[in-house]
């Protein structure tokens, strides 16, 4: 019989192993091809995508897990690389609205570009069925999750 904490423990063993070595191989090809840090690419990715309500620095801060304060930083960075202009908005003062700029949109393209060149040979030997299945349980785990809530 197994121990059933093993294979629970295991998931998330091989989940940081990949997101350490994976997310280390993306960031420095970023850093190095296109002065982003995986961060900052991921923030572009939602700004330059208008992803569902996520053009405020809170809801961009929630959407990809970053505390405000380093929200605040990384928008500060793309701001001062012309990649992102930061706005009032007309109803409401006190709130931002966060735009890519045609430079930051074409550094998005081209910084997708490397991503794609570190990550799909590396999917590529699992072959496309199984990474779209892995894609697929990844999603619903986090769906799932997410219905959860926090439980701090």
């Amino acid at each position: 019989m197994t121990n059933p904490e093993a294979l629970p423990m295991a998931f998330m063993q091989a989940f940081w192993e990949v997101w350490q070595t994976l997310g280390a191989r993306v960031d420095a090809a970023l850093t190095a091809r296109h002065g982003l840090d995986l961060r900052a690419f991921i923030t572009l990715a939602y700004v330059q995508g208008k992803e569902s309500g996520t053009d405020q620095p809170a809801a961009l801060a929630r959407a990809t897990g970053v505390p405000r304060y380093e929200m605040s930083r990384i928008l500060s960075y793309l701001e001062a690389q012309g990649s992102i202009t930061r706005q009032s908005i007309r109803s409401d003062a006190r709130r931002i609205s966060v735009s890519a700029t045609p430079e930051g949109r074409a550094l998005y393209a081209g910084a997708e570009k490397t991503v794609l060149e570190v990550v799909a040979p590396l999917l590529g030997q699992l072959g496309e069925p199984a990474t779209a299945r892995l894609t697929e349980a990844l999603r619903q785990l986090a769906q799932s999750a997410r219905a959860q809530g926090d439980l701090s």
